[in-house]
């Protein structure tokens, strides 16, 4: 199953804990951590439409307050990072089908 995660790489992103922790659902230490160690704020399913949605709403945030960033899919054979632009499309194209599918 792939998976999309997102790690933060600014060190000083002690303005944007709430915003995190507002998509996450993460409590500000553990954050605080994943941050400090560059372990994913969020991963989640690429097929699944609402953790999509919630990944790119915290994207979205991020990108207002100009942080640094970096996205990855992976499975259990690789792990390569992900241009944004592509993530921002991939989330379309994901919505795109969803909604076929529910037509159907």
């Amino acid at each position: 199953m792939t998976r999309i995660a997102i790690t933060l790489l600014s060190e000083s992103a002690s303005h944007l804990l709430m915003t995190i922790k507002k998509h996450t659902g993460l409590d500000l230490s553990e954050i605080k951590t994943r941050i400090s160690n560059i372990n994913p704020l969020m991963e989640v399913d690429y097929v699944n439409n609402n953790e999509m949605e919630k990944m790119k709403d915290l994207v979205e945030d991020l990108i207002q307050h100009k942080a640094n960033f970096k996205l990855f899919e992976h499975d259990e054979d690789y792990k390569e990072e992900l241009p944004l632009e592509y993530f921002m499309n991939s989330f379309k194209m994901a919505r795109q089908i969803a909604e076929d599918r529910e037509n159907r």
